[in-house]
């Protein structure tokens, strides 16, 4: 963990990564949880998923693990490593991001967006 982070990732939030749908049910699989230590913001500011779909999200995450986390992924602030799957109070990842941190000689650090997505209208 980076001088940087030490300080200011002092919480955790669980991920479960979205694997492949089931080829029977089409239901969602899921790896198994891990855990990140982050710090979160509840900021409402408008964002934009990949796809160009807008929302607000319902939390923001920062935090330095250099996992693949991605949209579709699932996550809950706290440390759940028991469950198998996402509790219903997880939120789904719509966005992420990372910000350069060379200037205090240091490894990026990555922004996880939750929320759902609203419909554009025109």
């Amino acid at each position: 963990m980076s001088a940087t982070a030490r300080w200011s990732y002092t919480n955790s939030a669980t991920i479960w990564r979205q694997g492949p749908r089931d080829p029977v049910t089409r239901e969602p699989t899921w790896g198994a949880p891990i855990v990140i230590d982050c710090t979160f913001e509840s900021d409402g500011k408008l964002q934009t998923t990949d796809n160009g779909e807008q929302f607000t999200p319902n939390h923001t995450v920062y935090h330095e693990d250099a996992r693949e986390i991605g949209s579709g992924d699932r996550i809950l602030v706290g440390k759940v490593s028991d469950a198998a799957t996402p509790p219903d109070s997880s939120e789904v990842i719509q966005r992420t991001g990372m910000y350069d941190m060379s200037f205090f000689g240091e490894e990026p650090d990555f922004v996880i967006y939750t929320g759902q997505t609203t419909q554009a209208s025109f």
